[in-house]
Formats: C-alpha cells, structure tokens, sequence
C-alpha cells in the first residue's frame, strides 16, 4: 500500500526541486512551456478583509462531528450515532517542524453567477385542491423564492410545536432514530406561525446565485489531487487534512483531476478551519468520480462524502456516488448515501449525485439549526427518498432523475423531515423532473416522521418546474409511519399534511394556513392538468 506523503515532505520536496531548478536556469535559456489546462499557482496572501468567503461573524458553535437524529440501524429512542471525522484534528494538524509557512496563493476576484439562465416560466394557473394545493402568484413571488429560502439560517429561538403527543413510532422504513420531542413543546392554545415568531441567529441575506463559485479556469489551487500521483496528493482525504488548518487563506481551493476515487471522504467540522472549494476543470462531471459502495449500517454511516464544516463548502463539476447494490429480497434498512450535507451556506454547481435510497442527505447540526445548501445545474438520481432530511435547501436549474432499475412504480422523490418552526424545507426551481422509461406512479414526496418527533412535519415547494409523467396525479405520498397529530392525538392511518390545518387543533394554526407540501406554475405532463 502506497504511503501518502506528509504536507512537511511535499514542502521540503517543492523546495530542493525549486533550488534545483534555478541552478540549472543559471546555465540554460530553455524555458519550460507551463501546463495549459491547469491554472497559474501566482502566490499571493489574500486580503480576508476583501475576501467574500470570509463568513460575516464568527461561529462559536461547539465543534461536533455529526448530531441529530439518523436512521437505519438505530433504534427509535436511542441517541444518533455521530458520523465520526475520520480525519486529523484540524485544530492540531500543521506542517512538521522547521517547515516553512505555506504562502496562499490568489484567490479570484469578482463575482460570477451560479449561472445564466433564467427562472423558467410559470405554467398555467391551475385550481388548488385539498390534496394537490397551489400557491397563488403573489404568495409563491413574495414567499417561496430562492432569496427568502437562503436569507436566514444558524440557531432557531422561539415556538415550534403544540404539547407532544403519544406517538405509536416505527421502524418500517427510513423513519427512525431518536430526538428528544420534548423540547419542541409549548401550550397548544396559542398560535404560531413559523415566518413571523422564530428567529435565526444568522440574518445575512446569503444569496449564492449572484455570488456563484466561479470560474474554475481563474482558481489558484493549494493542493492539486491526481490518482496517478501527478499532484499533491493521491486521495482527496489527504488533500483536506492539510487544507483545513490554512485558516490564514481563508478559502483553500482543492483541484481533482479526473479520474475515480474510491474513498469515503469526510470534511471534518472544526471552529478553526479554512474553507474549502473541491472543483474540477472538467465541465463534464462524469469524468471525476468520487464513489464508494456502504450499506446496511444506517444512513449517516454510508455516506461515501460527509460535510460536517460549519459554513461555506463548495463543490463544482465532481459526481459523488454510492455503488451499494441492494438486496431486493432483503427487508433491512439500505439506505446507501452518496452525499450528506449538514453545512450551512454550501454550494454545489454542475455536481452528480448518484445513488437509489437516500442518495442526498440533508442535516442539521440539530433541530433547533437551520443549515442552507444550494443545487445549480446538478443531476440527482435515485429511486426512493432520494432526497432526504430536515436541511433548507434549494434545487435551481437541477435535474431529478428517478431510476427504474430497481422498483418502475411507487418510488418516492423528496423525503423532509423540516421542523415545525423552520419556515422553509425543500424550494425546487426551474428544475427538471424526469425518469427512465417505463417510470410511473412516482411520488413528488412523503413527510419523514423522523424518529417520530412531534415537530417533524417535513415542507417540499415544487415551483415553475417541469414534471414528467411519470410524477403520479396525487403526488403526495403518506408518511410510512406517522399516524398521530396534535389535530388527532389518537390517529391510526399514516397521514399527510398538506398544510397546517392538518396538524393543528382546530382554531389553533396560523391563519391564512401555512403550506407544508404545494406547487406553483408547473408544467409537463406530470403538473395539474
């Protein structure tokens, strides 16, 4: 097994070759013609004062690998294992005595959009039903946009569920785990409304589409990750263990070349830690693969990527995948994640994500935390809860590709498990819904009763996007497991709640009722007719 080597050895390494080379230089006019496809390494201490990575104050949250609730192997009731980071504290990790300080290289400047194309259409206006309810124009444009969805975000104060219930639970799908219900509680007499009495400990207007990653052609990177050995690094894990202590370079940009990479790869989470961009200059995403093949050990534990950074990962022009083949006899939990994200402000432009259960995993550090993520021009395939949990998130301009390989009929697209309190879940833009062929009966989504906790109420927007038809005529499944509300404490068939009107008492919601599961100006064959 070939030894990876030390940051200390690569910067001793770099330096012999460096002195080599001007020696020689004395003696000789031949200039080396530069690498075309890769970008200049100009070097150059940015200024973090200018610098719009730089997160707006600082986060004095704990450092936690993994928290909240999971699922899979564990059982209702029992806390969540956390995802433990695999790698070198970054807090300790530096380059080996005597070495020199790594100078940071020049990071981009100006701003680049996450891309040009505009917000699609709206379709025409359909009539909103009590199972398939429609936003009005000005209620989907004031409320339901991608600013609104990402301008708030960090730890969530104030009112989020009536008085907990007895709940009868489950293990029958991927509805389980452990949360502690009892601190989402408050009298069941008052109101609330989500958008109006919470707040959130980050207030800063996040807006990725106007600041995109940028143009990969203008990244200087720090560390350059090839398989064959022509970079920096041979694995990408590597790679991130010596980019996290580089505070003083506020984002370190990891360049990937092409090729596939069977790693389980972990971006730790750490107080002190540079911010990371991991990109390839290939457009086509296809030709840099990240991949790995867990299952049956419970949805965190197969994830073949884990971001556990506290704000601002960024990835662009990479597929991550998970290759487990399930069992179809087998009736275990086979929950294979390609990619879990329980960043806040992390971005993903033109990233693959393959899988069949539970391909995308969206966390929180925990229920009371709102983290934000952000899919432009991305391809996300699977067959059943493909996206999955309680993080906001906002698909714009992405493709959602359902797979028949395994099950043509009945799978189900987005699996929330958002909290009562957080006003946004899941937000699809201009988004692109499409299968296989022969794909029918596909659910737009089921509210994910994780760990059977009062306040998981699970919110899915679908807006000014395209559905195929394979997108079944009630597009909104039941729960596998919730069979009790506030509304009917003694319940017993799996409910689904389209609004707020379905999970309070009578005379106890908000009022106009809150929209939990609803579309705006779809179009294909699979939208209202």
């Amino acid at each position: 097994m070939r030894r990876e080597p030390t940051l200390g050895k690569i910067l001793r390494t770099t330096w012999l070759l460096t002195l080599a080379v001007g020696l020689g230089a004395c003696g000789s006019d031949t200039k080396k013609t530069p690498d075309a496809a890769a970008p200049p390494d100009t070097a150059k201490t940015p200024d973090l004062a200018q610098n719009p990575d730089v997160p707006p104050q600082p986060d004095t949250r704990p450092d936690l690998a993994d928290s909240g609730p999971d699922a899979g192997v564990d059982l209702p009731g029992a806390p969540d294992t956390p995802v433990a980071d695999s790698l070198p504290d970054a807090d300790t990790a530096t380059a080996e005595a005597g070495d020199a300080l790594i100078v940071c290289p020049a990071l981009p400047t100006g701003v680049v959009p996450s891309g040009t194309a505009p917000m699609q259409d709206p379709g025409p206006a359909a009539a909103s039903t009590a199972t398939r309810p429609q936003l009005s124009a000005a209620l989907a444009d004031s409320d339901y946009t991608i600013a609104k969805a990402l301008a708030q975000g960090g730890t969530m104060t104030g009112p989020s569920a009536p008085s907990a219930v007895a709940v009868d639970g489950g293990t029958g799908d991927i509805d389980a785990g452990a949360i502690d219900a009892g601190s989402a509680a408050f009298d069941a007499g008052s109101s609330t409304d989500a958008g109006s009495t919470v707040t959130y400990a980050l207030n800063d207007n996040w807006d990725p589409v106007t600041n995109g990653i940028g143009d990969v052609n203008t990244f200087n990177p720090l560390f350059t990750v090839a398989s064959d050995g022509s970079g920096t690094h041979t694995t990408i894990n590597q790679a991130i263990t010596d980019a996290i202590p580089q505070v003083q370079c506020g984002r370190v940009y990891i360049r990937i070349k092409a090729g596939t990479y069977r790693e389980k790869v972990v971006v730790p989470s750490k107080t002190t830690a540079a911010m990371l961009t991991l990109y390839s200059t290939e457009a086509d995403a296809e030709k840099t693969v990240i991949v790995n093949g867990v299952g049956l050990v419970g949805l965190s534990a197969s994830a073949t990527m884990t971001v556990n950074a506290k704000t601002g990962f960024q990835m662009k022009n990479i597929t991550v995948a998970n290759d487990f083949a399930e069992d179809p006899a087998s009736t275990a939990d086979q929950s294979a994640v390609a990619l879990l994200n329980q960043c806040d402000r992390a971005q993903f432009e033109n990233v693959r994500i393959l899988g069949n259960i539970a391909p995308l995993y969206l966390k929180s550090l925990d229920t009371s935390t709102a983290s934000r993520s952000y899919f432009r021009d991305c391809t996300i395939e699977g067959d059943q809860d493909i996206i999955t949990g309680r993080g906001v998130a906002v698909f714009d301009h992405t493709e959602i590709r359902y797979l028949t390989s395994r099950q043509p009929t009945g799978g189900v697209i987005a699996n929330p498990s958002t909290v009562l309190n957080n006003r946004y879940g899941f937000l699809f833009v201009s988004c692109n819904f499409t299968a296989d062929d022969g794909a029918s009966g596909v659910a737009l989504g089921h509210q994910w009763w994780e760990s059977s906790n009062v306040s998981a109420i699970g919110k899915v927007i679908v807006r000014n996007s395209t559905l195929g038809g394979h997108i079944a005529a009630a597009p909104w499944a039941p729960s596998t497991t919730r069979t009790t509300t506030p509304k009917d404490p003694s319940g017993t068939t799996p409910v689904t709640l389209y609004t707020s009107d379905d999970f309070y008492p009578d005379g106890t919601g908000p009022s106009p009722a809150e929209i939990y599961l609803g579309e705006y100006g779809n179009r294909g064959p699979g939208a209202v007719p």
